[in-house]
């Protein structure tokens, strides 16, 4: 195991994490108090910089049917893992791992941002652990102590333990940045913005995201969408995803008025219209463009869209084809 996934994967969730987050960018690396309409208390370590955030119920995915396929395909090798995990950690992903939120900032770094995970931890286990597998760096920061992972002469992830109930990983900025907060300094619930995205998701969804329309600013120039995002500006977007025997969610983006928002709405329909054309020669395509609803009010438009969960199956058949692939299904 490279050092990268070993901070990811056997800090947090040897099963979880990888699954979870996979399953989030494949469709689109608990009992608390709550500060906004139920979200984990755990939010409000996140700087007021913040730009974009996601969460994962994770007792939710685990109770879902994707993941009992999942389990169903993979049980031999996963339950091998998972037992030398729990064994030398004393966290299994399955019980312990209640909820993990993530966070975007700005920065040059690529992969700059923090995740959160939730749960219940014993932390000296795991550094016994981290210690076993690698030679971390020590960075004590605001009555913490990070540890660091190094990579080909750099420190690029790294690890901090909030409570015995929460767990931080990321860059070293954003960990500093999320110890600011823990010691006082403005967290994300002062961003006037992104805490009211925040109120209009449900951390009872599988996953759910919210952002300020900075994050379109980085779609790929080679992309037919990035002209369309680049002439209209975009105020913010959130949005909600459920897998559990269909695919189900809703994106909703808010524009500069409703001009702006009947365009993009107008091009979201070219798209599904184009979809139904070449359902002609292709059904499942054609159920695809079924299962996506547009509308819009006044400045804000939504993609909703409901499909059966095997519609990914068949669209494996077509990877390829329209030039575009179709995503691989989870095996």
């Amino acid at each position: 195991m490279n050092r990268r996934r070993f901070v990811v994967t056997s800090t947090v969730s040897l099963l979880v994490i990888t699954a979870a987050i996979a399953g989030l960018a494949y469709y689109s690396d608990f009992a608390a108090k709550a500060f906004v309409q139920g979200v984990p208390n755990s939010i409000r370590y996140l700087p007021s910089d913040t730009k974009a955030v996601f969460g994962i119920n994770v007792q939710k995915f685990i109770g879902s049917t994707v993941y009992a396929e999942i389990m169903a395909k993979h049980e031999q090798q996963i339950g091998k893992d998972l037992t030398e995990f729990i064994t030398m950690t004393g966290v299994d992903p399955r019980k312990d791992v209640d909820y993990i939120i993530g966070a975007g900032r700005p920065s040059q770094a690529k992969s700059a941002g923090v995740v959160i995970a939730v749960g219940r931890f014993t932390p000296a286990t795991i550094i016994n652990f981290i210690n076993s597998k690698v030679t971390p760096i020590k960075v004590d920061y605001a009555g913490a102590t990070v540890l660091m992972v190094p990579e080909t002469n750099k420190l690029e992830k790294g690890i901090a333990f909030l409570s015995d109930q929460e767990i931080a990983l990321g860059d070293l900025e954003s960990l500093k940045a999320v110890l600011d907060v823990r010691n006082g300094t403005l967290g994300i619930l002062n961003n006037t913005t992104m805490k009211d995205l925040l109120n209009k998701v449900s951390p009872e969804e599988m996953f759910w995201f919210a952002g300020d329309g900075s994050v379109l600013t980085n779609v790929p120039a080679n992309m037919q969408l990035a002209p369309t995002l680049s002439a209209i500006q975009i105020q913010s977007v959130f949005g909600t995803l459920n897998l559990n025997g269909t695919i189900s969610g809703k994106v909703s983006v808010v524009a500069r008025d409703a001009t702006a928002a009947g365009q993009l709405a107008d091009f979201a329909r070219g798209i599904i219209a184009l979809g139904n054309l070449a359902g002609g020669q292709n059904p499942v395509l054609a159920d695809l463009a079924r299962g996506v609803q547009i509308s819009q009010s006044a400045s804000q438009f939504d993609i909703s869209i409901t499909l059966p969960y095997d519609i990914l199956q068949k669209l494996e058949a077509l990877k390829g084809k329209f030039g575009v692939d179709a995503p691989m299904p989870i095996k």
